[in-house]
């Protein structure tokens, strides 16, 4: 019977496509693009269309839409698809699953159809629904101001964060740049670190932080600097023609890792190296040119010697890795057909908190190393999104997390 349901699914998948063709009178189907939303013992999945609200007249084609749309389901495993439900098109695109089992796994697709056009699919999507956990937003910036790029120093219970919009001098659109805040959790008594700066990370007991400061020099780079908290002097630790990203003190506060494109030939390429501050010294750890990813970054330390990182292989999916200061071999932690973003470790080691598009969005999702078991934190709501570029995920203590929504909404979220 397995193999009868898989030959099935095999023949429907051959039987459509992931992208609309130019019919031969100028006119192309319009695809779902599938997302959804969930809730205790429920998912709501949109499948509205990528194109539905492009004005046609911008097109090379005409769109159609779909009359029909078939919703295929697998409960718990990738490969036990079957077709649940067939929609007529109301124009409405979203359909209810109700009665669902908290805390499994569900995997969907939808397949866009209309007479006289080859059948469309959607990308699978993988949602687990459960209660909606406890949400206190810190503070929200309802005005041009953004936070982001989020550091927490659990040891003077403060936050550095990114204003990418912060201007002085008093003027309305006058001299507006990114700038590190010192505040308070809740944004209270807020200090400017320094203009042109980006990617704070505090260091173990909150008496430095690292950060990367704009420098001009033949050119515009990202240098790593630290500020020392108490004295407010700043002591550059790089000075050249190279960009710095993403750099993050070990646990005892004596390395740290970072990124740089030194050596690589563009500015988006780079290696992840060590530098310890006692001497200065710096390593490279992982080199691009020495494994089969095409980029890394985003590293994060697991202890005084392993870190996990994001890796891009040449499929152009986002995993999650693992490596060794001290052997840098590389070791896979969270790979799968979606991406997976900006992965932080538990204090305890047992955790990993990271943002995933697998529900059709980026989402806040948790993963357990020991068990292998995946569960979904956010998308009870279209307003909960991520940026993965500048998102930062800080563990307040094993049972809680400090995230940004979007780029004005801090949230602390229990995860008991």
């Amino acid at each position: 019977m397995k193999k009868y349901r898989l030959l099935i699914l095999i023949f429907v998948l051959l039987s459509c496509q992931k992208e609309a063709k130019i019919s031969t009178d100028g006119t192309k189907l319009r695809g779902p693009c599938l997302s959804s939303l969930i809730d205790d013992q429920k998912v709501t999945l949109k499948y509205y269309s990528q194109y539905q609200n492009t004005t046609d007249i911008l097109l090379p084609y005409k769109l159609v839409d779909p009359d029909y749309f078939d919703i295929y389901e697998s409960q718990g495993q990738l490969n036990e698809f079957k077709k649940v439900i067939e929609l007529k098109n109301d124009n409405n695109y979203r359909y209810t699953f109700n009665d669902l089992n908290n805390d499994s796994a569900y995997y969907f697709f939808v397949i866009a159809k209309r007479e006289g056009y080859v059948p469309i699919c959607s990308d699978t999507i993988m949602v687990i629904p459960n209660p909606r956990p406890p949400f206190e937003d810190l503070f929200v910036y309802n005005n041009n101001h953004t936070v982001v790029s989020v550091s927490y120093s659990p040891s003077v219970n403060k936050i550095a964060y990114v204003d990418n919009n912060y201007s002085w001098n008093g003027g309305e659109n006058c001299c507006m740049t990114n700038s590190i805040i010192i505040s308070s959790i809740n944004n209270q008594s807020q200090e400017l670190l320094v203009t042109d700066s980006s990617d704070p990370d505090w260091s173990p007991n909150g008496d430095k932080i690292l950060f990367l400061l704009g420098s001009i020099g033949h050119g515009y780079y990202t240098q790593i600097s630290l500020y020392d908290v108490s004295s407010k002097t700043i002591t550059r630790l790089t000075n050249d023609t190279t960009y710095y990203y993403n750099p993050t003190f070990s646990p005892s506060g004596d390395k740290i890792l970072y990124q740089s494109n030194k050596n690589r030939p563009d500015i988006n390429s780079t290696n992840i190296w060590l530098m310890d501050l006692n001497n200065s010294s710096i390593g490279k750890i992982i080199d691009l040119s020495a494994n089969n990813l095409i980029n890394i970054s985003r590293p994060d330390w697991i202890n005084e010697n392993e870190f996990i990182f994001q890796g891009i292989k040449s499929n152009n999916i986002t995993s999650i890795y693992k490596s060794d200061i001290r052997t840098k071999n590389i070791e896979p932690l969270i790979e799968s057909r979606w991406n997976n973003y900006s992965a932080s470790i538990s204090q305890n080691a047992d955790r990993i908190a990271f943002v995933s598009d697998r529900s059709g969005s980026e989402q806040l999702w948790l993963y357990n190393i020991q068990t292998k078991e995946y569960k979904q934190l956010t998308g009870y709501d279209s307003n909960e999104y991520f940026l993965d570029a500048w998102t930062k995920i800080n563990w307040i203590d094993n049972d809680q997390l400090l995230f940004t929504f979007g780029e004005n909404r801090l949230t602390q979220l229990n995860i008991k």
